[in-house]
């Protein structure tokens, strides 16, 4: 049976019906226009979207970003008027295809933890839950008058001793610092490196973020804070993966829980 719809890459000039489509299939965790067209102009990212025939409307779309041999799913979602279909399937299997043709034999992706549909259309294709990702929003007046410690800016150089101390691929380091308005920042105490954040002030917010002692928490998200200059922001988001304790302690300091994911991962494919 012939497919009522093609695969095509998604461009520049895609941004407001993509804005209709994704606005549609994520309400809640749309894209902003920035992050749309700094997707698009990456040398290491891809996105493409399903269009419809005999309308020329958009009906789902997928991103993915390349980070060595690791290959992140980033966005991946189906219009709710055309799901079970297998328009989803189609584009879970073109974004890995394009993955693997990119040298990438990793890949991996988040998804709502509720969202059983979607859990087991990944797990059809391999996927396997490894953990639980957490988005905080951290409101400025709750930050500290006179946080511990201090951030500063990595060094292209520090890259791959820093990859190793906090556990992060070294391929997606180095793409941060080709992201405008981006700060790549690690956290130290007397010259020991406890944290590390690549942070946005547009957004406003920090991910991943990673921290080795939560005692420090609170300093932290206060030099965090201090980044974000414009007015009409009263809080920022950090995110990250796993670390319980620091989950925990964000919750003890009564910050509010924007979302929980599930991260899945998919190793070792075969042709």
């Amino acid at each position: 049976m012939t497919d009522d719809y093609y695969l095509r890459e998604l461009t520049q000039e895609d941004w407001k019906k993509y804005q209709e489509m994704d606005l549609l299939i994520f309400p809640e965790e749309t894209v902003r226009e920035e992050s749309y067209h700094r997707s698009l102009s990456g040398p290491k990212s891809l996105a493409v979207v399903a269009v419809e025939k005999e309308t020329n409307d958009f009906i789902g779309y997928f991103m993915v970003s390349i980070y060595g041999k690791e290959g992140h799913v980033k966005r991946i979602g189906t219009h709710p008027n055309h799901l079970r279909k297998g328009v989803g399937s189609k584009l879970l299997e073109r974004a890995i295809f394009h993955l693997k043709s990119a040298g990438c034999n990793e890949f991996f992706l988040y998804v709502k933890s509720e969202n059983e549909a979607a859990i087991k259309l990944y797990e059809k294709f391999g996927f396997v839950s490894e953990e639980r990702s957490y988005q905080f929003i951290i409101p400025l007046d709750k930050t500290k008058e006179k946080p511990r410690g201090r951030c500063r800016s990595v060094e292209w150089g520090e890259i791959q001793l820093l990859s190793l101390r906090f556990n992060l691929n070294p391929f997606r380091v180095q793409q941060f610092f080709g992201m405008e308005n981006q700060h790549v920042l690690v956290f130290e105490i007397m010259g020991q490196q406890l944290g590390f954040c690549r942070f946005s002030p547009d957004f406003p917010g920090g991910m991943p973020f990673i921290l080795k002692d939560t005692q420090y928490t609170m300093d932290f998200v206060t030099h965090l804070g201090k980044l974000v200059t414009n007015k009409e922001f009263t809080s920022f988001r950090v995110t990250f993966d796993g670390q319980i304790s620091l989950y925990q302690k964000l919750l003890d300091e009564k910050m509010e829980l924007n979302y929980e994911l599930l991260k899945m991962t998919l190793q070792d494919a075969g042709e």
